[in-house]
């Protein structure tokens, strides 16, 4: 993978980037800091020091630690994608792999003999002082390469109505949004 990626990341190969300070318009915002990150994107496991940096960031600025490791009752698989700069965890994204419907008891949607599939964003984070740097977009597509492989017919994810950054991302990304009638919150849709 190389080139130029929505705006502000360019892949070297694989799962590894440079990322530029700045935004997704790609102007520079801080002229103090205008360093790049070497970002590598990867699945990291329970139990592996990574993945412990990875509940670290979500424990101490996210608050969402829990949604790390929570079971799903409806998902097939989970997964945890990391954006880790040197050792250090910058980012993350959980999804899991479930009949679309499922959670909600629906009968499965069968296209040519197989129930469509989802990947169902459960958590996703960038560390506060290094968002809007393109680590966010390199994390929602590297998930979104890897539910299309795993025959994903669409990915969703759910956020509140005070996530506004996050909507831009999304939006940006090429999601569709319906408000959700649980709470006050957004549902995304992506055809993959």
């Amino acid at each position: 993978m190389t080139g130029h990626l929505g705006g502000t990341l360019t892949g070297l190969r694989g799962g590894n980037y440079v990322v530029p300070d700045s935004g997704h318009d790609g102007q520079v915002h801080d002229a103090k800091a205008r360093t790049e990150l070497r970002i590598h994107v990867a699945e990291v496991h329970p139990g592996t020091a990574q993945f412990d940096e990875v509940l670290a960031l979500a424990a101490r600025v996210l608050a969402q630690d829990r949604h790390l490791t929570s079971h799903l009752s409806a998902a097939q698989e989970s997964h945890v994608v990391a954006a880790f700069d040197g050792s250090r965890c910058v980012g993350f994204l959980r999804y899991v792999i479930q009949v679309i419907g499922a959670e909600e008891g629906r009968p499965a949607v069968m296209h040519h003999g197989a129930p469509l599939k989802e990947g169902f964003v459960e958590a996703f984070g960038v560390d506060p002082q290094l968002r809007r740097r393109g680590i966010g977009t390199a994390l929602q597509r590297h998930a979104a390469r890897q539910c299309r492989d795993a025959g994903c017919y669409q990915m969703r994810s759910r956020s509140p109505v005070t996530s506004a950054a996050n909507y831009a991302l999304k939006i940006a990304s090429g999601y569709v949004l319906h408000p959700s009638h649980e709470n006050d919150s957004y549902y995304f849709l992506r055809r993959l």
